[in-house]
């Protein structure tokens, strides 16, 4: 009796170290942020028909953003792997357009006055008759850089197959972050 209780520790202790592994503790170390919101109005006052994509600028302070949903801007170096997860567009009013079937293409990107332009989104195939619009994310297309910087800015591309007069779109866009307190 005394000897099977002298293993016991033994086994116990076996049993804790082999259910702990190295990956745990890089996951604990790993959170994710997801679904930051970050909406921006846009306003087109003419758009003409375009065998190219017009692009149109907005300003978005994702760093701001991302320092809200932290709570600290000394967190922000921490974040990692940000990345666009949604994107709609929504018609909220246009002079002769009821839907988006004056457009035939968007496509969003993103850039810094000291970044190039990087591609994040895009539709292809506008459904008709609809005024919202689903873009297709970029699958692990980071944009830590562009996150952080103070001047980002969104980049629309439409490309038109009718003129359209004083354009209110609204975009809503989802982030989804990676907060590293090893960094």
């Amino acid at each position: 009796m005394k000897k099977s209780l002298l293993f016991l520790p033994f086994i116990l202790l076996t049993v804790l170290v082999s259910s702990c592994s190295s990956d745990d503790d890089v996951i604990d170390r790993l959170t994710k942020i997801t679904d930051i919101p970050a909406n921006a109005d846009l306003s087109i006052d003419y758009l003409p028909i375009n065998l190219f994509e017009i692009p149109i600028e907005q300003n978005l302070n994702l760093r701001q953003l991302i320092d809200d949903e932290l709570g600290s801007d000394e967190a922000l170096d921490q974040v990692k792997e940000v990345e666009l997860e949604d994107m709609s567009i929504e018609l909220l009013s246009a002079d002769d357009q009821e839907n988006f079937d004056f457009i035939e293409s968007v496509t969003l990107g993103v850039r810094t006055d000291e970044l190039p332009y990087k591609e994040v989104a895009t539709l292809e195939n506008i459904p008709s008759g609809v005024s919202i619009l689903d873009l297709e994310t970029t699958d692990d297309l980071y944009v830590d850089d562009y996150a952080k910087s103070e001047n980002m800015k969104l980049v629309i591309k439409l490309k038109s197959v009718e003129d359209a007069y004083n354009l209110d779109l609204k975009l809503r866009m989802k982030f989804d972050a990676k907060l590293d307190p090893s960094l």
